[in-house]
């Protein structure tokens, strides 16, 4: 019976054991879930705090720039401030409408003097030429016909022209000013002689005619004089000589006689004159000593004469003399060659010709 008893008293003291554990189990699980949310609410808790702090930073950062914008604001408004404003008059208006339509005219002036300068004219020089005004025309600063007019020159006024342009421009001198003029507008003045000019330029002409008339009487007078003393002295030459001759013969037969034998002996060159004066004497080669020295392809050595090369000696002048006085070793010869000139047909005519004599190298014939 008490057996009994205890297997009921432990079976009932079992199941509130059971419950218990179940009580522990549950308030564990409880406590264990309110542990968790804890943690969880502290983790939260402190990345909201985290996040909080960030925020307010970047609102810090914000408000720093907005406050220095606004700070820079205020400055540029309060600067602003110190400034008068008042609304513009018409008058204003209208300058500043001007100025701006003097500027644009100002470039474009620029553009046109580039272009000008791009396509300028060549300009040639002129010698001073005096030219008259067709009728009144403008001399202008420059060969343009905008360009600002420096003088007006009335019709038939005279200017000095000084060049001349490619476009049809002339550059004057018109008193005291210089500039251009159309070339349209000029002609070249005509010359007039004033009534004083004319009377300066008669007499002029009258003296100079008079000095012409005394000059040329005083050289007639000197000529004939010296004609008169030439003659005089060929006639008595001629009285002397064995031929009459005149000077200027006498000074052909110079050259002849240098041009010939000028590097040879005395006794040739009276031989060569006597030659000449012999061919006078006979009448069949000339009756002057001019007719026998100008004869064709005779005496080549008298174009010496007419160009005034191989001028003669004083010795070929003085052996010249001696045989027109008279002094002859020809021996009556009117020809004569130099063998080491002459060949062939020409030497054998020479030598079928009477042999006079030979000298230096020459044989003379007759």
């Amino acid at each position: 019976m008490k057996q009994k008893k205890t297997e009921d008293s432990i079976k009932r003291t079992a199941k509130p054991s059971v419950r218990k554990v179940g009580t522990m189990l549950g308030s564990g699980a409880l406590a264990v879930l309110m542990i968790g949310t804890v943690s969880i609410f502290a983790l939260t808790s402190g990345n909201n705090e985290a996040q909080k702090d960030t925020k307010a930073a970047i609102t810090n950062t914000k408000t720093t720039s907005v406050t220095e914008a606004e700070t820079e604001r205020d400055e540029t408004y309060t600067s602003m401030n110190t400034v008068t404003w008042r609304k513009a008059g018409i008058s204003e208006y209208k300058m500043a409408q001007a100025e701006s339509e003097t500027t644009t005219s100002a470039k474009a002036t620029t553009t046109k003097k580039t272009e000008t300068t791009k396509n300028a004219a060549k300009e040639t020089k002129v010698n001073n030429v005096t030219m008259v005004a067709t009728e009144i025309v403008n001399v202008r600063e420059k060969a343009d016909k905008n360009s600002e007019i420096e003088a007006i020159v009335a019709t038939d006024e005279e200017v000095i022209v000084t060049a001349e342009t490619s476009d049809g421009w002339y550059k004057v001198t018109y008193g005291d000013y210089s500039g251009y003029v159309m070339k349209d507008y000029l002609k070249k003045a005509e010359v007039t002689t004033t009534s004083a000019a004319k009377s300066e330029t008669t007499t002029a002409a009258k003296k100079s005619e008079t000095k012409k008339t005394t000059t040329t009487k005083a050289k007639t007078t000197k000529s004939e004089t010296k004609k008169t003393e030439t003659k005089k002295a060929t006639t008595a030459n001629s009285n002397s000589s064995v031929i009459s001759y005149t000077d200027e013969e006498f000074d052909m037969l110079c050259y002849v006689l240098q041009g010939e034998v000028g590097n040879c002996s005395e006794q040739s060159k009276i031989a060569v004159a006597n030659v000449i004066i012999n061919r006078v004497k006979t009448g069949r080669f000339g009756s002057s000593i001019s007719d026998v020295l100008t004869a064709p392809n005779q005496f080549t050595a008298i174009n010496g004469y007419y160009s005034g090369r191989n001028k003669p000696t004083q010795n070929t002048i003085d052996c010249a003399k001696r045989a027109l006085n008279g002094e002859d070793n020809s021996n009556g010869a009117v020809y004569y060659y130099a063998p080491q000139y002459c060949g062939g047909s020409t030497a054998s005519w020479f030598e079928s010709l009477t042999f006079c004599m030979e000298l230096d190298g020459q044989r003379y014939f007759k």
